[in-house]
């Protein structure tokens, strides 16, 4: 996997699959699928559009315009958008996908991509590494962080033509396809690399943290093909080297993925068997019912689940499953509202079409889909929450109009729009300031200079004081029309830590990041607040 932070004049920033908080699976290229991936996955050959309709009006229409129409128009094309009208026709997360969209789709709920394993920075035309990952092709073979890279095999990756995204084409290539490339580095000039590219597997579950003496913590970033095996590896660490009793799940911007992996982590969390997890019901298919296994590796004691506005799909199967049998806490903001299942089929040509065929029910028997009616008003939701001021403060009920149910010990939740959380934790304003956005986009590119100026490194971490300093340097050089947002000391506050977050996942990668955010994300602080203030988990549940 090649990632890339392109920049070019102004600063353009491609952000990597590898930041997954950035990545939101089944968001498909440019929001196909609007909020999550299927969290039900049937990959089967179905021609029900291959022949079938071939045969029928569609093709019969698509004959005569490709025959006697006065332009040209390629036959291809004409019935990919007819197909792409159709499922607009249909509810928000049903979708028609090309041959590249489903290679891409299958690689993002694998967590296994192709290439040499660099994340780089496109910076006046010229590839700049800035971080090699480890255990991956580049690493083995001595790329450096500032190295730049002019040419892969018989491709120049150096001109204005250049862009982040065929670099990245180029560099990822085949599985244990040979690459050579000429590398320019910086006080020792040219060099010659030859390495195979390979597989290269980004986690969807953090590594497990320990915040106090009885408490761990994991973030889930999506729900992948290997997410229940990373999350029992994270869990077994955690017992083992310090003994956790109570954990805090964090499922903040996790859009879903496969059910079953949500599933099987929540059977490690009850001790009964065959206990409700969640139902689906399709208009021709019978009630389908998801139970526990009853096969605990280890014991957990008390569970608080973190959520926001983007925890969707598998995310809210999990906390209403936990919420319904009021098993642990959910804290947070309410969830995306996506209760509907996908199947993907198949078409001849490595097309496909991802299909809603059921609905999924918590076991208290509400529906969390929020209305989709009307559609733009179903994909502007978040930013309608925003505006009224949802997200800021705790609203007294969903929707005054949501259909009522009662968990295991008669508490009332709501259905038709998400998961309400047991304890709202706020959205710091100053987070949604578009200044934020702006002022992390220059992260890279000051990462590069920090590199070339021999500053990077775990030094910068080591003196986060003069890290800001030159930071704000770099801003004044770069972008002056930001540095007033800069004198508001909260909000300087908050710039400071995305920096310092960013910087620590350069250095150290995930692992890097996920400690800094233990130590210092206020939802994370105030979620584990929850274990520690007496009679909380007594009181609410």
């Amino acid at each position: 996997m090649d990632m890339d932070h392109p920049q070019n004049s102004p600063p353009q920033i491609w952000m990597p699959l590898l930041l997954c908080s950035m990545v939101a699976l089944g968001m498909i290229f440019g929001g196909k699928m609007q909020a999550s991936g299927p969290i039900l996955e049937v990959v089967r050959y179905h021609d029900t559009l291959g022949t079938a309709t071939m045969e029928g009006k569609l093709e019969e229409l698509i004959r005569y315009i490709d025959a006697r129409y006065v332009d040209e128009i390629g036959r291809d094309s004409l019935l990919d958008d007819a197909i792409s009208s159709l499922m607009g026709h249909l509810d928000p997360h049903s979708s028609y996908l090309t041959p590249e969209e489903v290679v891409q789709l299958k690689e993002s709920r694998e967590g296994i991509f192709t290439g040499i394993g660099v994340e780089f920075l496109l910076d006046h035309d010229t590839i700049h590494v800035l971080r090699v990952l480890p255990e991956s092709p580049a690493e083995e073979k001595g790329l450096l962080s500032g190295d730049r890279i002019l040419i892969a095999n018989d491709s120049v990756l150096t001109g204005a033509g250049m862009t982040a995204k065929r670099a990245r084409d180029i560099l990822a290539g085949e599985q244990g396809s040979r690459v050579r490339l000429k590398i320019d580095r910086s006080g020792t000039g040219l060099m010659d690399v030859r390495m195979r590219r390979t597989s290269i597997r980004v986690p969807s579950v953090s590594d497990g943290i320990q915040l106090d003496s009885l408490t761990g913590y994991v973030r889930i970033h999506r729900f992948g093909a290997n997410t229940y095996r990373e999350f029992m590896e994270s869990i077994e660490v955690l017992h083992k080297e310090t003994g956790m009793k109570d954990l805090l799940i964090d499922l903040r911007g996790n859009p879903g993925g496969y059910l079953h992996e949500a599933i099987n982590i929540l059977s490690q969390l009850f001790a009964e068997k065959e206990r409700l997890l969640v139902y689906t019901v399709g208009r021709e298919a019978d009630r389908r019912e998801y139970t526990t296994t009853g096969r605990r590796f280890f014991d957990v004691n008390r569970v608080v689940v973190l959520v926001d506005e983007n925890s969707a799909s598998a995310s809210e199967i999990m906390a209403g499953a936990i919420q319904d049998w009021d098993r642990g806490l959910i804290a947070g903001r309410r969830t995306f509202g996506k209760g509907l299942v996908q199947e993907q089929y198949g078409l001849r040509d490595g097309s496909a079409i991802v299909l809603t065929i059921a609905r999924y029910y918590t076991p208290s028997g509400r529906s969390i889909q929020r209305d989709y009616s009307d559609v733009r008003a179903y994909a502007q939701d978040v930013q309608a929450r925003k505006d009224r001021g949802e997200l800021t403060r705790e609203q007294p009920e969903v929707n005054t109009g949501s259909k009522t149910y009662s968990t295991y010990n008669g508490r009332t939740v709501y259905g038709g729009g998400g998961i309400k959380p047991d304890v709202f934790i706020p959205l710091d304003p100053l987070l949604d300031r578009p200044e934020l956005g702006q002022l992390m986009a220059l992260v890279p590119a000051f990462q590069l200079s920090e590199i070339h100026r021999k500053q990077a490194g775990h030094g910068q971490l080591n003196q986060e004081d003069a890290l800001w300093r030159r930071f704000l340097q770099w801003v004044e050089h770069t972008d002056k029309a930001l540095t007033p947002s800069l004198k508001n000391k909260e909000f300087a506050a908050v710039v400071k830590l995305e920096l310092i977050r960013q910087v620590a996942r350069y250095i150290g990668g995930e692992a890097a990041e996920t400690r800094l955010n233990a130590e210092r994300d206020p939802e994370i602080r105030e979620a584990l607040r929850l274990f520690h203030a007496k009679g909380v988990f007594e009181s609410l549940l």
